[in-house]
């Protein structure tokens, strides 16, 4: 069920109240997980965090989730820079100018960031294609880590919060529909 709320009515004080309970299972909330959205010029507010429940079993799932996706790219990513970056600056041919010096410097910097980033979502896709079948579309409905660093959404288990720049609208894409109707009655100016 999605639950939309205009940007517009997001300020400072806004404060979403959910049940007391996990947004994915509905079990007792043992702990908070935070989502954090940029909302940049599009409301009064640069950034948005919201606090959502989580049982201890979804919690930890959670976090094993983000482990599968980040874990592998950032390692990868580094590994993979690095051994783009030092063969680039070494065959780069040097500036004759005090302005040009670091070139080679930079030209390796430059293309170990961008075989790196390939890289690193190349590692981190085939690692999600393995791990699918233990997280099943929890882990394939989420965006390489790369995509989702300039994207204006993110994801918990059972919630996700995007930005709808179309009609200028923060979107709570909640996957248990019973939780989602109890969150509209408790926050009933947020959601028209």
């Amino acid at each position: 069920m999605i639950i939309g709320t205009p940007l517009r009515a997001l300020n400072k004080k806004t404060a979403f109240k959910f049940p007391d309970r996990c947004v994915n299972c509905g079990q007792p909330k043992a702990e908070l997980l935070g989502l954090s959205l940029d909302l940049g010029t599009q409301a009064k507010i640069p950034n948005l965090q919201i606090q959502v429940p989580m049982c201890k079993v979804c919690a930890d799932k959670e976090r094993r989730v983000a482990m599968v996706t980040l874990i592998p790219f950032l390692v990868a990513g580094l590994l993979i820079g690095i051994a783009v970056c030092v063969p680039v600056a070494l065959v780069a041919p040097e500036g004759t100018t005090i302005q040009t010096q670091a070139f080679p410097l930079v030209l390796g910097a430059f293309a170990g960031l961008i075989g790196g980033t390939l890289g690193g979502s190349l590692v981190e896709f085939v690692v999600k294609m393995l791990a699918a079948p233990f997280y099943g579309k929890l882990l394939l409905q989420r965006p390489l880590t790369a995509v989702s660093l300039f994207s204006a959404r993110d994801d918990l288990i059972g919630l996700s919060a995007r930005l709808s720049s179309a009609d200028q609208t923060l979107q709570l894409i909640f996957e248990n529909d019973e939780i989602a109707r109890e969150f509209a009655q408790l926050n009933p100016q947020e959601t028209p």
